[in-house]
């Protein structure tokens, strides 16, 4: 059955998704959230046959899809929506109830007892050499077996669906070894079970398959490969729960591990008397299945790197390169919360930008604001700043933040530069086709500010706030076409020379006392003597 897993601040819970089901924070819904950024009555969940429709009920904070808002979107295995502080994880498994039907977990009495032999997995010995082995009719049939085990590896190696391997693998070791059934069994890891994923049978007949729980039990604790036998023709085993009683003669069972992560356990059996597993089969089984878990631990990799691209490519849009490094390797975290920081602020704004849009259409204004935008942030990333937001026509960029960066006022005060010296190429441009020239005006300020990610979970973003901010602001409304007004703070924060003029002092709206400011004409290269 499909099913979602909900993933919150308390750890992880399944719920089975059937017919329709209601999400929200009333205690009546099908899947209650409890999380103040979800709405009472926030979603629902359709079933259509094998297909499930998640719409939003017009919530307050809304659900969102890899960062995107959505309301309404056909549900596939592995999608996870954001609700408030929650993700939802969808599993889609039509063939789970079916495949899980057919497979009995035995709860039966202690079978360590009939255990023919073991393998530790991590010490798997290998076949002897050929002039070590006198009877050349084993030698052909250990040939053959590695033969076909080998064939089976290459395939897996050429196939990433954890599915279509376990198909494969099933029917193949179900020839390699002449087995009856095979049974191969995955973890999940929010409900910490087995749970059968592939059951094969040698005469291709759906029957009922009981596997012991203890056996599975001890390959998962010990990981260790075994062998079971028949012993009841042992009078010291007569006590002992007899394999023969579900008609078994011989078993195999294998974890699947790999790097020390146990993904789940693979089930050989026989049960027409003339299958008895070897020592030799529990070795080739062994390293059969240890390409199984690799196969299986790859595909969760090439999911989790699907994720981390979508996630860095959300990034990307306001992160220098070198940023997101760091914040995809974990050296920078992005998380809710603030801290004080000193940080210079650059603000960029379009001059005239409203009389333009009503003279010209919306379509060639937002391509223009495309095109400019490009330009400058190309700028930023180029001197190590972040993108804080768009407003409009207007950008908001930090320096020293997230990262910490040597000399930020002098890297946002060179940014502004070349945004201003780069516009003319980018106005000649415009003029060769017939349109307007654009203008901006710039103002940078330096000073301590609180910096973090705000906002909710889905609309999480990381930006600042303080008064340092806002005068960077204000010293934008001030700042003329092609003018770079920086404040006295970010002046002072300046270790190479500058040529500049100080501007009349003059009150800023919102800020107490009067505010010195200064138009930046150039960055000089030499530093300040010491004070």
């Amino acid at each position: 059955m499909s099913r979602i897993v909900v993933r919150d601040k308390s750890g992880e819970r399944e719920h089975p998704i059937e017919g329709t089901s209601s999400i929200g924070r009333h205690p009546r819904s099908t899947i209650c959230l409890h999380d103040s950024l979800v709405s009472k009555r926030h979603a629902i969940i359709h079933q259509k046959g094998d297909e499930y429709l998640f719409e939003d009920l017009g919530s307050a904070n809304g659900s969102f899809l890899d960062g995107v808002r959505i309301t309404k979107h056909k549900l596939k295995d592995g999608d996870e929506i954001t609700l408030g502080k929650v993700t939802l994880l969808f599993y889609a498994d039509p063939e789970e109830d079916l495949i899980s039907s057919l497979v009995n977990i035995s709860q039966v009495s202690d079978t360590s007892s009939q255990v023919h032999d073991r393998i530790e997995v991590e010490r798997v010995e290998q076949f002897l050499p050929e002039r070590q082995v006198s009877d050349l009719g084993l030698l052909r049939t250990d040939y053959e077996k590695l033969r076909l085990g080998h064939e089976l590896l290459q395939n897996i190696g050429l196939d990433n669906s954890i599915a279509s391997v376990l198909e494969k693998v099933s029917n193949e070791m179900l020839r390699i070894f002449h087995a009856d059934r095979c049974v191969i069994l995955l973890l999940n890891p929010s409900t910490g079970k087995l749970v059968p994923k592939v059951v094969r049978t040698m005469d291709g007949v759906e029957d009922k398959v009981s596997v012991s729980g203890s056996v599975l039990r001890e390959v998962q604790e010990k990981k260790t490969a075994l062998i079971l036998s028949d012993t009841s023709s042992d009078e010291r085993f007569s006590e002992a729960a007899s394999l023969v009683m579900q008609g078994i003669h011989s078993v195999m069972c294998a974890p699947i591990m790999h790097d020390g992560e146990f993904f789940g356990v693979v089930h050989l059996d026989g049960q027409k008397g003339v299958t008895s597993f070897t020592r030799k089969d529990l070795q080739l089984f062994v390293g059969i299945v240890r390409s199984v878990a690799m196969a299986v631990a790859n595909a969760h990799l090439i999911r989790k790197i699907e994720r981390d691209a979508r996630t860095k490519a959300q990034f990307e849009r306001l992160l220098s390169p070198s940023v997101v490094e760091q914040v995809m390797s974990g050296k920078v975290t992005l998380e809710q919360g603030g801290q004080l920081r000193d940080v210079t602020v650059l603000f960029a704004d379009i001059r005239g930008f409203t009389s333009m849009a009503r003279r010209v259409e919306a379509t060639h204004v937002v391509a223009m604001l495309n095109r400019y935008f490009e330009m400058i942030v190309d700028i930023v990333f180029s001197h190590g700043g972040t993108v804080d937001k768009y407003i409009g026509d207007a950008v908001m960029v930090l320096f020293g933040a997230p990262v910490d960066m040597d000399n930020p006022a002098d890297k946002a005060v060179a940014c502004a530069l070349e945004m201003q010296s780069s516009l003319e190429s980018f106005n000649m441009a415009r003029e060769r086709h017939g349109e307007d020239r654009i203008q901006i005006g710039i103002g940078i300020n330096s000073g301590e500010v609180v910096v973090g990610a705000i906002g909710s979970s889905q609309t999480m973003q990381y930006t600042c706030i303080g008064d340092a901010v806002n005068i960077a602001s204000r010293l934008t409304d001030k700042a003329k076409p092609g003018q770079v007004v920086i404040s006295e703070n970010t002046l002072a924060d300046l270790t190479g020379k500058a040529e500049y003029e100080e501007l009349p002092s003059i009150p800023l709206k919102g800020i107490d006392g009067n505010i010195k400011s200064y138009l930046v004409h150039e960055l000089l290269t030499d530093t300040k003597p010491p004070k």
